[in-house]
């Protein structure tokens, strides 16, 4: 081929005169678009050039391309170009036209998606649409669409039970339903139209019966409406454009025209030659997506509801671009190098990624590239589409224009490679995994492609007011259209799959974003956060709190109140009572024997005293002194004292027995008292508490005054705590609940009843310690109220108000404790040692409806007075309503960070527009109400067989399971999921009801019931206790397991064969982990009830019960004996059959 012959082919795909085609322009500039250059590439290699669509996409220029051509030698062609080659090496003879065929690949899947056991099943892929337009003659209609059907195969296919297909005689099939609303009224008329609408654009067609078509119109007082609904196992969006085209065409004739001029090739034809046709380049696609397979992303993890809504619904959202505004995109694209289909799909993943829990993700990309086997193979209507799985990554911050490149690039690397379809990669990752692979969310352009209605059409039928497409396995699909000179950009959203409104804001924010590349900011910069400005709003309104009061020390209530209080009960204790003003006075005499040995206003002191009120004292007098107290607990092994003492940098240590370095409080309260406590400033450090680090090193954090009182200032108003409060102390003092359970009494005039050294795990002591001493707030972990309640003591009357915070809070809590303490107030908090104790709060009311059904566990709420809480993304991009991210708490109530640790603390801690954040580490997410709920701990997040799994939710589907008092998910082994329970389930009932509650990557492998959920010194579930115990009851395995019964063998021989595995299939291996996908379930379904003579076998029953040994014992719970009976006979024939063939060999 010469350059100018080259020049002149490329002008026509780019619309361009040849003389506007220079040697170096950029081809992408001038508007080459990527279908084009597929369709040119295959139609050189059936040329015999051996060139691939990466090498052109690459260096797209004229003369890159004529040096390319020039190079390359000729592969060997596929087809001749004639009539005759290659579709006639496989034609079957005219009597063979009803015989049954093979479904493509994507066919198959269409097929399999139907079951609605199938993930996202239950759907029909179909397109419906809809024209207004001038009156249509009825018969004559009705004859055009059984001309259709006569010319079109396809359109009379049936898709059999086995999954293969046949084509049906015509017999006058496809005759259209009249709806005659012209003598209706109004509303009547309205209301019938809404209802063919709805029934036809969710309509299953009956494919087993043949019916892949249908057409009604609806006869108007002014015109008509035209119905048009086509299966896409039969037609493909490209094929729908042939279809109405030759409708229209059989519409405009007489009926006594001569017949259209008959295709030269069908269906059937193509897909016996197109094997043929991709032998050479299939070998290099599959290993180039094998190598791929490895490190490939999953779907985007959108926020899909845990249960749907009953009906798949299909949802339509649409805008168009036109006018100035298309040419202002279309321009930005190709100034920029860029397809316009390319820039749309980065648009796309934008927008998909800002909804996504994972910033990498496949976004699946069908591809209209029909092989050239024929010269009329466009003219053919079938499934002709193809796919690839384009890996998005938008973990590091790019430009848009950035992002557009990485994206083209990658489109265009895995388009030469598309060879090996993405049905085919899935299955792959499939196998990988262990587990099916979907990859539900859809980019489907059509740019390129020409106008999606003809003149003609447009003419005859009016034009489209409503279409709307589904598929199955299918959550989202964006479709590019062209349509009259102008690019109609559709979503077709699965709208019961999505929280109320998600759909809607995602499709705003991606309208927003594409109609702003034509202004060229947009970019330059990279995608802003894409909050929608209604969940702003709502956010901005909880974020909005009560003024704060002053700040002033953490002890100052309390010694300004003191001696007001006078022998008012300030600590209650087994061994008695300290009133307010002798807690002062000792406290002030403490004070006095710190400053005498030189502790200075700031200076850290550590308080290591058994649980009592001389920890009280001790914590008062370290304040007073005007020093910063860090409590360490007299069980801390000296090697993490040392470590502790080496960051605090303290010089005195409060203990029970003198020594070194450490000072008794006998030997300070010997000093006569300060006159007065010191005021220091707020902003100084109150305490220094220690936390476990990632590293195994403590990590102290400086909570000042300022921050702490902040937080009770909120607690008194909210709870009007008082004089006649009383709290039961059963924090450790070196856990931060401890400093609400002291000072939000102590600065009131109430008391804190104090829990003795050894009775801190004594669930017993502190029901009797309620009772007896009156205990009107508790404020603990919600392991600790569970332990409480579940001891069955009486709690008195007087407990009035329990908040919980520190850990997940259980739904079930909230009605236990009424049950035993009826009225008392119910709250779960939310914080974090660096935001001072408490940030959000959840109030838990009474009566039915109080826990939202909807709830994993009681979110963390609302923000406290002066404090302000943001979700983001991975960016730091405030994340949507419903979608995970990072919790972020600001305001008054965060540390100065973390003692010796600048880089720690500039990691966690950061100021923007002025205000202070902590970065929590924790995974929350919005509600719509402007609620934040908790999820867990990003170390919670776990990678096992290439998915990511929230150990919370699977926690919280356990506890859902009735008699599960508590569940806690480990991972032990090689990659063994696995959950404890407490409680009276169970454990194989647990096991039994996880496959409905749990996507099948979740369900865990073992259940282990424990007689109590070990717990830390804190009082929160000890999760390394907890995988310890499990891994001594679980093993690991993974050796092949033989079948041990007639069923099992009869079943696995099914499996090997469906999935073509080498050697026998052990029954306890999971389907996926063989190569299993959801089309090959479905051949196992339907030959298993061939070959068992039962309909017990569906593909639900596969997928709750995906290994041998489980689906045999899941069939013999519905047909027992019988089934094994059946097994025998065809166990038995099948092995003689063996038997036979031996011998015969033998005797040869």
């Amino acid at each position: 081929m010469s350059t100018d012959e080259l020049r002149e082919l490329i002008a026509d795909l780019v619309d361009e005169e040849p003389a506007d085609v220079g040697d170096d322009d950029d081809l992408f500039e001038l508007g080459l678009q990527s279908i084009a250059l597929m369709r040119l590439v295959s139609r050189w290699r059936d040329e015999g050039l051996d060139v691939g669509f990466g090498d052109l996409a690459a260096r797209p220029t004229v003369a890159a391309w004529a040096a390319l051509l020039a190079r390359r030698p000729d592969a060997a062609p596929a087809t001749d170009g004639t009539d005759e080659q290659p579709t006639d090496a496989g034609r079957p003879a005219a009597t063979d036209e009803s015989a049954e065929f093979g479904l493509a690949l994507l066919q198959h899947a269409y097929w399999a998606g139907r079951d609605p056991a199938q993930p996202l099943g239950g759907v029909a892929p179909h397109l419906y649409l809809e024209f207004d337009g001038p009156g249509l003659d009825p018969d004559r209609l009705a004859a055009a669409v059984r001309r259709l059907v006569d010319r079109h195969p396809m359109l009379r296919a049936r898709i059999t039970d086995n999954g293969r297909q046949e084509i049906l005689p015509a017999d006058g099939q496809g005759t259209p339903v009249v709806h005659d609303l012209r003598a209706v009224s109004d509303t009547e008329r309205e209301q019938r139209l809404a209802a063919t609408r709805d029934a036809m654009s969710h309509e299953m067609l009956a494919i087993e019966r043949g019916e892949v078509f249908r057409v009604a119109v609806s006869l108007l007082p002014d015109g008509a409406r035209l119905h048009v609904d086509v299966d896409m196992v039969a037609a493909d969006a490209v094929s729908f454009r042939v279809l109405l085209a030759d409708l229209a065409h059989c519409y405009a004739h007489r009926l006594d025209a001569p017949e259209t001029e008959p295709i030269g090739v069908t269906y059937r034809e193509y897909l016996q030659a197109r094997p043929a046709a991709r032998r050479a380049v299939s070998d290099a696609a599959r290993a180039y997506w094998e190598t791929r397979a490895a490190d490939l992303p999953g779907a985007p993890e959108l926020p899909v509801v845990e249960h749907g809504t009953g009906r798949p619904r299909a949802q339509r959202l649409a805008f168009t671009l036109a006018g100035d505004e298309r040419d202002a995109v279309f321009a930005a694209c190709r100034r920029h190098g860029l397809t316009a289909a390319a820039v749309i799909a980065t648009a796309y993943a934008e927008v998909i990624g800002a909804w996504s829990a994972q910033p990498r993700f496949v976004v699946n990309v069908p591809l209209f590239d029909r092989d050239p086997v024929h010269p009329e193979i466009d003219r053919v209507v079938g499934d002709f589409t193809g796919s690839v799985l384009l890996e998005v990554d938008l973990t590091t911050p790019a430009t848009f224009l950035e992002r557009a490149r990485a994206v083209q690039h990658r489109l265009h690397s895995d388009a030469e490679h598309a060879a090996f379809s993405g049905v085919e990669v899935l299955r792959e990752l499939g196998r990988r995994a262990g587990e099916q692979v979907l990859a539900p969310v859809v980019f489907t352009s059509g740019l390129n492609l020409g106008e999606l209605f003809d003149e003609q059409a447009r003419a005859l039928f009016g034009d489209p007011v409503w279409m709307i497409s589904q598929g199955p396995q299918v959550l989202l699909d964006a479709q590019i259209t062209e349509v009259g000179g102008q690019i109609l950009v559709n979503w077709d959203v699965r709208a019961d799959l999505l929280p109320d409104g998600v759909g809607e804001a995602m499709f705003a924010a991606f309208s927003r974003l594409v109609r702003g590349l034509g202004e060229e900011r947009t970019w330059s910069v990279p995608v802003p956060a894409l909050l929608p400005a209604d969940q702003l709003a709502v956010r901005e309104r909880v974020n909005t709190t009560a003024e704060l009061l002053p700040a002033r020390p953490l002890h100052h209530d309390f010694f300004a109140s003191a001696v007001a209080s006078g022998d008012a009960p300030a600590v209650v204790a087994d061994s008695g009572v300290l009133g307010h003003a002798e807690l002062a006075d000792r406290a002030l005499r403490v004070a006095a024997g710190l400053r005498e040995r030189g502790v200075a206003p700031g200076e850290p002191v550590a308080v290591t005293l058994p649980r009592g009120p001389e920890q009280v004292v001790a914590v008062l007098g370290v304040l007073a002194a005007g020093g910063t107290y860090v409590p360490l607990g007299v069980e801390q092994p000296p090697a993490r004292v040392e470590r502790i003492r080496a960051v605090s940098g303290h010089r005195w240590a409060i203990t029970a027995e003198p020594g070194e370095d450490r000072v008794t409080l006998t030997e300070l309260m010997a000093h006569s008292p300060l006159p007065e406590a010191a005021g220091p400033d707020p902003e100084q450090a109150a305490y220094l508490l220690f936390t476990s680090g990632s590293t195994g090193e403590p990590k102290g954090v400086e909570v000042p005054h300022r921050a702490a009182v902040a937080t009770l200032d909120d607690l008194v108003r909210r709870y009007r705590i008082g004089s006649g409060d009383r709290t039961l102390t059963v924090s450790a003092l070196d856990f931060d609940l401890s400093v609400f359970d002291l000072f939000v009494v102590l600065g009131t005039g109430g008391a804190a009843v104090v829990v003795p050294e050894g009775a801190q795990r004594d669930p017993d002591h502190w029901a009797r310690a309620i009772r007896e001493h009156g205990v009107t707030i508790l404020n603990c972990v919600p392991a600790l109220l569970d332990a409480l309640l579940a001891t069955g003591h009486d709690l008195g009357d007087t407990l009035r108000q329990v908040l919980l915070g520190g850990d997940r809070v259980g739904t079930d809590l909230p009605g236990r404790l009424r049950e035993r303490v009826p009225g008392c107030g119910f709250a779960g908090l939310g914080g974090t040692t660096e935001t001072a104790i408490h940030s959000t709060v959840t109030e838990v009311g009474d009566g039915p409806g109080a826990v939202d059904p909807d709830w994993r566990c009681v979110p963390y709420g609302t923000p406290l007075d002066g404090v302000a809480l943001r979700v983001v993304d991975h960016l730091g991009r405030d994340a949507p309503d419903h979608v995970p991210g990072e919790l972020w708490i600001g305001g008054a109530g965060v540390a100065h960070g973390y003692r010796g640790d600048p880089d720690r603390t500039a990691d966690r801690f950061l100021t923007l527009d002025g205000r202070r954040w902590y970065r929590t580490g924790d995974l929350a997410r919005y509600r719509s109400d402007g609620t934040v709920e908790f999820l867990g701990r990003r170390d919670d997040q776990v990678k096992l067989n290439g998915f990511r799994v929230e150990l919370g939710e699977v926690e919280a589907a356990t506890a859902a399971v009735d008699g599960v008092a508590r569940a806690v998910a480990v991972v032990v082994g090689d990659a063994v999921l696995a959950v404890a329970v407490h409680g009276t389930a169970d454990p194989d009932t647990v096991a039994a009801a996880l496959p409905d509650a749990l996507p099948p990557h979740m369900v865990p492998r073992a259940v282990v019931a424990l007689d109590r959920m070990p717990l830390t010194a804190n009082g929160k579930i000890d999760r390394r206790a907890v995988r310890a115990a499990v891994a001594e009851r679980v093993a690991d395995g993974g050796d092949r397991v033989e079948p041990d019964s007639a069923l099992e063998r009869v079943v696995a021989r099914v499996w090997a064969q469906v999935l073509e595995h080498d050697g026998p299939v052990g029954v306890e291996t999971p389907l996926f982990a063989l190569g299993g996908d959801s089309v090959l379930v479905t051949v196992i379904v339907s030959q298993l009830r061939e070959l068992l003579d039962t309909d017990a076998v569906s593909a639900r029953t596969v997928f709750a019960h995906p290994t041998v040994r489980e689906l045999c014992r899941a069939l013999r719970a519905q047909e027992p004996e019988r089934l094994d009976a059946v097994a025998e006979v065809v166990d038995e024939i099948e092995s003689l059959a063996e038997d036979e063939v031996d011998r015969a060999l033998a005797d040869r």
